[in-house]
Order: structure tokens, then sequence, then C-alpha cells
């Protein structure tokens, strides 16, 4: 009964928590522009594949060395899908012509000033009169690194009179790390437009009455690796895209009778019924207030995406009032604006290329 009146207790106290809170969250809907910007002249790419490297375990027994040569073809296997994903990204954007597979004839060349191989300039001007491509996307290196553990367990078997019982077992774990590092290279202007790595982590496990039972027992382990590593090129390729992304603001509720009446407009959906009892509150007499009301003036335009109203209406407040607060929400839309500039760029660059 105590643990009962504790709990309407605790719920009775964040109810007056939230009730009493300032502010409120809103979830503002952005559009952002690509993380990579390409020339509107690239039309024809190729695509590269890098070196296969696999980190092996320093005891070599039997097991490790079965682990390992299955690793080898599984690592070409990945790093093949990995490149037939960006390929199937890059073929279905309408600025590119032309996709070549190219074969990896490449010697990549090692700088010990970075990590993984870099194309030199020449060798990136040959491919491309070869290929007849305006830029090359590499695939620099693909790093797969499998560690074996073994631990002594239990597991459940039919006896001869088929009934469960529980019989001493090993238990074995592969965990396989995955790195691979992309590249884009344009000639024309000698420039390495971009440069990601993507790292991923694919846990096994399987039980079996010995390490090599155990081993045989697990499943869609090479499943997981080949369909992450082709989401891998998927993802380099969705970074020339656009992207949806979601920034929270708050707002305040609280100060007069005009905010508690607009929270409620807010609450059910009604912005410009709220809009209308800030405009009125930015005539108040006192300071704190009417910046509070050119703030939510300010938060509601960006989520409507006019960008430079809100922006005016930010400048009015800190004018108000100037707080930290308002002082750092003016920066992050003086970035909102430069990155709706940008998109704006990269979208009229799209439409030119088609």
């Amino acid at each position: 009964m105590r643990r009962y009146y504790n709990g309407i207790v605790l719920l009775f106290l964040f109810m007056i928590l939230v009730n009493c809170s300032t502010t409120r969250n809103v979830d503002i809907q952005t559009m952002e522009p690509a993380q990579v910007s390409l020339s509107s002249t690239i039309k024809r790419v190729g695509i590269i594949g890098g070196r296969v490297h696999l980190k092996e375990e320093k005891e070599q027994t039997g097991l490790n060395v079965l682990i390992s040569r299955e690793n080898e073809k599984l690592a070409i296997k990945a790093r093949d899908a990995a490149i037939n994903g960006l390929y199937k990204a890059l073929a279905g954007d309408t600025r590119f012509d032309t996709i070549i597979l190219m074969e990896d004839i490449v010697e990549n060349k090692e700088d010990p000033n970075t990590y993984g191989n870099y194309l030199d300039w020449n060798t990136v001007e040959s491919l491309c009169n070869n290929y007849d491509v305006d830029a090359i996307f590499s695939m620099a290196y693909y790093d797969s690194d499998t560690r074996v553990s073994l631990k002594k367990t239990t597991m459940e078997q039919l006896n001869l009179l088929r009934v469960k019982e529980k019989v001493a077992a090993q238990q074995i774990t592969l965990e396989t790390l995955i790195e691979n590092g992309w590249r884009i290279y344009d000639p024309s202007s000698k420039l390495l437009i971009d440069e990601f790595t993507f790292n991923n982590q694919i846990v096994s496990t399987a039980k079996g009455l010995d390490p090599y039972e155990a081993l045989q027992a697990i499943e869609d382990r090479a499943e997981s690796i080949v369909e992450k590593s082709k989401q891998t090129g998927s993802s380099y390729g969705a970074r020339l895209q656009p992207y949806e992304h979601s920034i929270t603001r708050d707002y305040y509720v609280r100060g007069t009778t005009g905010f508690e009446q607009a929270e409620i407009y807010t609450l059910s959906g009604d912005w410009e019924a709220a809009a209308d009892l800030w405009k009125k509150e930015t005539e108040n007499i006192d300071p704190k207030i009417s910046s509070k009301a050119c703030y939510n003036l300010a938060v509601l335009n960006e989520r409507n995406n006019n960008l430079d109203v809100a922006m005016d209406w930010a400048t009015r407040a800190y004018s108000q009032y100037q707080t930290k607060k308002i002082a750092e929400y003016i920066e992050s839309l003086k970035y909102r604006q430069q990155q709706n500039e940008l998109l704006l760029l990269q979208q009229s660059e799209s439409l030119t290329s088609k």
C-alpha cells in the first residue's frame, strides 16, 4: 500500500513540475545540404576497389587458421558488395550519365603521413583518360579484424533416451571489426573532394561440443558482414544527396496569461492563433516579456522555414533583453541560413547538370 501511495505522490510531483515548466519543446524538420558537393561538370564517374587487409591473431592455432581462410574469402566478397552498393546509389543519381566499375589494377601508393592508400594525381589522370570519366570514387582500403574467444559452458543435448540433458560445451565468439575508407578524386582541379571512413562491428556467437562444432553452429555471420558492407557503399552514395534532419527548439509558455493561452493553441496545433497572442506581447512594457514573445515568433518562423524573418525576430528579442540563450540561438540561425544557401546552390547545380 505504501508503494502505491509513493507512486501517486511521485506522479503528482511530476505533473506539477511539467505544468510549472517555463518552456516547451517543438521539433523542426529541416532539409540539410548534401555532405559532399560535386561540380555540375562531373557526369561520368568511375569506381575502383581497394585492397583487402586482414589482421590476424598472433597465436595461429588450427582454429584460427581455419577462420582466417574463411575471412579472406568473405572479406573479398564483402568489399565487392560495398562497391556494388555504391554503384547502385550513384546509378540512381540523375546527375550522372555513366557509372563505370573499373578494374582494381592500381597499385595504391602508401603515404606514411596519412592512413590508408592514396592515388597520385598522375595515376588519377591516366585512369580518367583511359576510362573517359570525370572523377573517381575509390575504396582506398577494406580492413577486417576478427577476434576469436572461447569459453567453457554447457548446452542441452538429447541423450540416447531422447531426453534433454546438460553437457559440457564450448562457446565461441567471433568479433569482427570492419573499416573501409572512401575517397573522391577530381582530376580537373586536382582536388580530393571527400574522404570518409565507415566502421562496423559484427559479433557472432554459438555453442558446440568442441570449438570446431561451435564454429560450424554460427549462423548468418557471412550474410551480416556482406550486408553491412553493402550498406556502407549505399551510405557513401547518400552523402551526395540532401537529407532530412530534425532539430529541437524550445519556446516560452509562462510569463503572462497571453503566453499560457498561446500554449493551449500550440498544443492543439493552432500556431497562428498563438502567434497573434505573442505579437501582442511584443508590445509589453516589460522588456523581458517582450523579448520572450519575439523569441517565440523567431522559433515559429524557423519552424515555417522563414529563416530571414526568424532572424529579424531573434535580433529584436536580443535587443530587448540580452541573454546568452538568445545570442546562441542567433548563431544557430546564421548556421541554418548558410546551410540553406548551400542547399539551394546544390539544387541549382543539380538542375543545371540534367
